[in-house]
């Protein structure tokens, strides 16, 4: 097996110089560096973490035991539990007890001549502390996760007993004559919760005769053989999700004939699924939530904590109006956009069709065609529901949709129920709601976090900018970076350019200028509603933008697609992308998965984009059209969407870990929608300002320039001028007023769709 000393000859190097190289100390050059990485790659040298752990006389890692992996709740809660403790900095190891006391035992013995900094455990035992204090534990360094203890402990968990009464009353509710229950082992608290609850609900209601069981994953199928062979019951609950799936396969396979009734408590299911009726707990945020508090009680050695989550309880796929079929719409058109949202909704669609009985036919455009469409929408149209662009929505809303309250006079608007952050130009035009959000997106910076982090690539970046090569904070380290990472500019680098650049349409290159310009200030107009295109700031964005060209490809990317698919592919170091396009870059051919790290745009104030929903003025169905947009921009509807590659615009998605491990990013999406500050329209007036019109003015301007057309200075004087000669032959007004009334405004020109 190799050593370090054996590393250092064939490299040429001291024995200190290998050592600061794999622990990643940037202390050594560059090239002692490279030699000592490829030195370790021919000797295939692993360094001794057991050794290493000796040293410093306690390990970093965490486990977590489980009483099995075949019960989805568990792997839930592991799944979670590990990506968040990783990216802390945490090993993590799985243990299975199978519920069995002395399997636990024997675990615990090995965790602690392993020396693990802490455990997670749903524990089957029934000891003291003093028990765990003879094993060498301290009470910070064990957290009891659903199954609580008799003496005090870091705990975890659900309110079992809420668990419980909701579904003894869902069972009452139904009219249930004879029920059988199904639990684990009742001296697990969380069991005996639940089922003490349930069966005091039933009680105290005059509910069914109840047939209790209670049974281990390993004796199921036995004992629910046994239940069902007595006297089928009409409705079967059970406590423990992982004996649900034997419930179900008994009574499918034995008794088709019999249509019984089959409730659980669950784990949250992102996605529709109907084999049982589920109470739904979050065990993906407890598994987050249970690693963070146990290196919480590790760091600061906390006193004794529980920890209560809120049960996520009964999702319905559909809560809105029953439509009597005499007088419903039997198909609704929709108008959208050509994005990752747009197929989603076609899958999900049949959810509504499903509960509803109304088709729903999606026609999907590109930007510039359903602007066209949208821009000459008449009386003939057929569409129902239309997809607006964020920046068209005070423009079109009074013009083409009908205000929301106009169809339901009771319809509120719930701001707690949406992300922090999305403010009211995704609802309101002058001053009432016409929409709601479907796709808000904002920009984010998205990165190789494996050349980041490289220390070989570290090094050379200092030696050669004298400076960390960290996520970078403005455009100026953006382009620093992207030059390093630009073979053309240095031989070293492992990737062909160092960014994406997109600039299909002259709303997008207009966009890619305002991302820079917007991290200087926060308006383009002054407070007389000026234009502030000759100053120093758009000045210094647009040189910034220019001096990028260099940096990427020949050909730029048209659309925030092709610019995630060209990152995809490992071609670039960096992209700054919308973050409802994000999910490209993890397409099934993706070179970069498990590569990418996000920060917030340099800056830190970043554009939003995205889209609303709204109610055709013209549709002949409005009181379904509304239904539609409310059922599609709501939970659940807006976490299933997102798990296939949408954006949410509701909180509640962003506690659903399963979306979160899949696309990590999104969390700081919501921190980025709160950081936004940029003003893209005049302020003051109560007409609309044609926003499109004038990123299109903007955008030929920062084509121009960017292709070496005209001067950086002549391109922004000419956009001035433009703006101003548009404004005032319009309106008949100085040049400080804006553009409030053009009706036919030039193709070309998205933010962010």
């Amino acid at each position: 097996m190799a050593t370090i000393k054996d590393i250092a000859q064939l490299a040429g190097v001291s024995q200190g110089t290998v050592s600061h190289v794999l622990n990643g100390k940037g202390i050594v050059s560059s090239e002692k560096i490279k030699l000592v990485e490829e030195a370790v790659a021919q000797l295939g040298y692993v360094i001794n973490e057991r050794a290493r752990i000796l040293r410093k006389g306690r390990g970093n890692s965490l486990v977590v035991i489980l009483p099995n992996i075949r019960s989805l709740q568990y792997v839930d809660f592991y799944v979670s539990f590990k990506a968040f403790a990783e990216k802390q900095g945490y090993p993590v190891v799985q243990y299975i007890s199978n519920d069995d006391p002395n399997t636990e035992k024997d675990i615990f013995t090995q965790i602690r001549s392993g020396m693990a900094a802490g455990v997670a455990v749903f524990s089957c035992l029934r000891q003291d502390a003093g028990y765990y204090r003879n094993l060498g534990f301290k009470e910070w360094e064990l957290l009891f996760v659903e199954r609580d203890q008799a003496f005090p402990v870091h705990y975890i968990g659900f309110d079992y007993q809420a668990a419980g009464r909701a579904l003894a009353s869902e069972v009452l509710g139904r009219e249930i004559r004879s029920l059988a229950l199904v639990t684990d082992n009742r001296e697990y608290s969380n069991e005996n919760d639940f089922y003490t609850a349930f069966t005091g609900e039933l009680g105290r209601k005059n509910g069914p005769a109840l047939n209790h069981t209670q049974t281990s994953l390993s004796h199921a199928y036995q004992s629910v053989m046994q239940l069902l062979g007595t006297a089928l019951p009409q409705g079967i609950v059970s406590s423990n999700y992982g004996l649900a799936p034997v419930i179900r396969d008994v009574e499918r396979t034995f008794y088709q004939s019999v249509p019984v009734f089959i409730a659980a408590v669950s784990p949250l299911f992102t996605m529709p699924e109907y084999s049982f009726f589920k109470y739904e707990l979050n065990y993906r945020l407890m598994g987050k939530t249970a690693a963070q508090q146990l290196i919480e009680n590790i760091k600061g050695q906390t006193r004794v904590r529980r920890t209560i989550l809120p049960n996520t309880g009964f999702r319905r796929w559909y809560k809105g109006p029953v439509f009597p079929r005499f007088d419903a719409a039997e198909k609704l058109h929709v108008l959208t956009l050509e994005n990752p949202t747009a197929e989603t909704m076609k899958h999900l669609s049949r959810i509504f069709t499903r509960y509803t009985g109304i088709e729903v036919h999606i026609s999907i455009f590109s930007y510039d065609e359903l602007h066209e469409v949208i821009n000459t929408l008449g009386k003939s149209s057929i569409y129902d529901v239309l997809r607006m662009d964020v920046t068209w929505l005070p423009w079109f809303s009074p013009k083409i949709l009908r205000p929301l309250d106009d169809i339901d006079p009771e319809f509120t608007w719930e701001p707690e129920k949406y992300i922090e952050g999305l403010n009211k130009q995704y609802f309101l035009a002058e001053g009432r709601f016409y929409t709601l959000p479907v796709s808000p997106s904002t920009q984010m910076l998205f990165y190789r976090k494996d050349l980041f982090e490289s220390t070989s690539l570290k090094r050379l970046y200092y030696e050669t900018n004298k400076a960390l090569l960290v996520p970078p904070q403005n455009f100026t380290d953006y382009n620093r970076i992207a030059r390093f990472f630009t073979r053309a500019e240095n031989p070293h680098s492992p990737v062909l350019l160092g960014s994406t650049l997109t600039m299909g349409s002259t709303g997008v290159a207009a966009t890619e200028f305002l991302t820079r310009y917007f991290s200087f200030t926060d308006s383009l107009f002054d407070d007389s509603g000026r234009l502030l295109l000759q100053g120093k700031h758009a000045l210094r964005a647009l040189k910034d933008l220019i001096e990028l060209k260099s940096y990427t490809g020949e050909q730029y990317s048209n659309w925030w697609t092709n610019a995630a698919q060209e990152f995809s592919r490992g071609d670039a170091a960096m992209t700054i992308l919308y973050s409802n396009f994000a999910s490209a870059i993890f397409s099934r051919d993706s070179q970069v998965i498990n590569k990418v790290g996000y920060a917030l745009a340099p800056g830190r104030n970043p554009i939003i984009g995205g889209g609303s929903l709204g109610v055709s003025k013209y549709s002949k169905h409005p009181r379904e059209a509304l239904a539609y947009i409310r059922w599609f921009c709501d939970e659940p509807v807006s976490s299933a969407r997102t798990l296939l590659g949408s954006v949410p615009p509701c909180r509640e998605s962003f506690d659903n870990y399963e979306i979160i491990d899949a696309y990590p990013w999104l969390e700081l999406s919501g921190e980025s929608f709160s950081r936004s500050n940029c003003r893209r329209t005049p302020s003051g007036g109560s007409a609309p300002f044609d926003e499109r019109y004038f990123l299109s003015i903007l955008g030929l301007e920062v084509k121009n320039a960017v292709n070496g057309a005209v001067s950086p200075e002549k391109a922004l004087e000419n956009a001035q001028a433009s703006y101003e000669a548009a404004a005032a032959a319009i309106t008949g007004t100085s040049s400080k007023q804006n553009l409030r009334k053009i009706r036919e405004p030039p193709s070309h020109g998205p933010s962010g769709s």
